[in-house]
């Protein structure tokens, strides 16, 4: 009887951990003289910093003085008629996971979007203000559509005196984990399905 207490009580932790959405941060920002960025993930008291990472710099040089050019060359067209065949033989599976995912495992807590932009000439700087506020406007009504997006705010400040750029994005993205976990599931069996095909392929040749 002690036992069956001991399972109930950890299944019901399970569940509990899995029924705390978590949180991601999404922070970015550039002007003339430089940009920045991080995206922090919350979960419960933990708080996880996954950009930018402390040795990303020196990773980033070794990686450069390290690479080398490959021998052989991709066979890019194959990879193309594959990417084709798969996107005709799983569509609606990969129809199904990505409304999911945008639909029930992430909600938009807010969204704040800035933009202070200027070309020099009060024409272009015109021009660009329309052809700017046309696509992030589009962009916003397109994601409140397809995703639940709580609240959002834009703002866009052309300069028809001065040539400058600064723009920022400001993301709180909700995650559900338990809706993440089951669309993992599904992804990695859809992943195998994949990777069966692909070995049928080429046993057939």
């Amino acid at each position: 009887m002690t036992a069956f207490y001991i399972i109930i009580s950890l299944m019901a932790v399970i569940m509990l951990i899995l029924l705390i959405p978590a949180d991601c941060i999404i922070d970015f920002s550039y002007n003339n003289e430089e940009n920045r960025g991080s995206i922090i993930i919350k979960y419960l008291f933990f708080k996880f910093k996954l950009f930018p990472t402390a040795q990303k710099a020196e990773e980033a040089e070794e990686e450069v003085e390290e690479k080398e050019l490959p021998e052989d060359k991709k066979d890019i067209w194959g990879l193309i008629k594959f990417a084709r065949t798969v996107y005709h033989e799983f569509k609606q599976d990969i129809y199904v996971i990505v409304r999911s995912f945008f639909k029930n495992t992430i909600r938009v807590k807010e969204l704040n979007i800035s933009a202070h932009f200027g070309t020099g000439d009060p024409m272009y700087t015109g021009i660009a203000a329309g052809a700017v506020n046309a696509a992030v406007y589009n962009a916003v009504a397109a994601a409140d559509r397809h995703m639940v997006l709580d609240r959002w705010k834009v703002s866009l400040e052309p300069d028809f005196d001065n040539a400058c750029i600064c723009a920022g994005i400001y993301m709180k993205i909700r995650i559900s984990i338990i809706s993440a976990v089951s669309l993992g599931i599904r992804a990695a069996v859809l992943f195998m399905r994949i990777q069966k095909m692909d070995r049928r392929i080429k046993e057939n040749g």
